[in-house]
C-alpha cells in the first residue's frame, strides 16, 4: 500500500510540475509599455528631481470615441533632489520642438500643462526650465510611448482564465484520487483474507 501511495505522490508532483508549462521563473525582464500604462519621463539635476506623467484618453491607449471629454494632460512632479521636498511657487516652462508652455501649479510641487501635443504615440524630447526664489535650472528628458496593439490583450498567456491555468493541477489531483481509490479497493479484500 505504501508503494502505491508513493507512486501516486510522484505522479502528482510530475503532473503539477508540468502544469507550469510556458512560465518562466527566472529573472523578470523589464516589460515594455503596454495598454493601460501611463507614459512617463524623469529627469534630475543637483538641485531638482522631476517626474512627468501624461494622462488622458490618447495617452492611456484608450480609443478617442470612448472618452471624448478627457483631454491629455502632462503633469509634472517637482521635488528638491536632496530632501524630496516638493518645490512650490516655481515658474516651470515646458518645451518640446515648437511647443512651449508655462505650467500651472495645482498644488505644492505639482504642475500641469495641456498635453494635446503629446497625444499621438511617438518620442518627444522635453526641456523643462525651473525658476525659484533661490535659483534656476534646466532639466531634459524624453517622453516616449507606442501605440497599443489590439491583439495584445487576447494573445497574452496572462489573459487566460484562472480555471484554465488550474487545469493541470485538477487533472493531476483527479488522477491521484482515482489511482488511490483503485489501490485501496483492491487491497482491502486481500488484507481481510490474510487476517481471517
Amino acid at each position: 500500500m505504501k508503494r502505491t501511495l508513493i507512486t501516486c505522490a510522484l505522479a502528482c508532483s510530475a503532473l503539477t510540475a508540468g502544469a507550469h508549462g510556458g512560465e518562466d521563473h527566472g529573472e523578470v525582464a523589464a516589460a515594455p509599455v503596454q495598454v493601460g500604462q501611463v507614459p512617463r519621463a524623469a529627469a534630475q539635476t543637483d538641485d531638482f528631481e522631476l517626474v512627468m506623467v501624461l494622462t488622458g484618453a490618447h495617452a492611456s491607449g484608450e480609443p478617442e470615441h470612448d472618452h471624448p471629454t478627457v483631454p491629455p494632460v502632462l503633469t509634472l512632479y517637482l521635488d528638491r533632489f536632496a530632501t524630496n521636498a516638493p518645490v512650490a511657487g516655481a515658474t516651470v516652462e515646458v518645451e518640446s520642438g515648437a511647443f512651449k508652455a508655462v505650467a500651472k501649479q495645482v498644488e505644492a510641487g505639482v504642475y500641469t500643462v495641456a498635453g494635446q501635443v503629446f497625444a499621438k504615440p511617438g518620442r518627444y524630447p522635453l526641456t523643462v526650465s525651473v525658476q525659484t526664489d533661490d535659483g534656476a535650472d534646466l532639466l531634459e528628458a524624453s517622453l516616449q510611448y507606442e501605440a497599443p496593439k489590439a491583439s495584445a490583450s487576447t494573445s497574452s498567456p496572462e489573459s487566460a482564465p484562472a480555471w484554465r491555468k488550474l487545469g493541470g493541477w485538477a487533472a493531476g489531483l483527479a488522477l491521484v484520487l482515482i489511482v488511490a481509490g483503485w489501490a485501496w479497493r483492491r487491497r482491502r479484500p486481500g488484507t481481510s483474507s490474510i487476517e481471517g
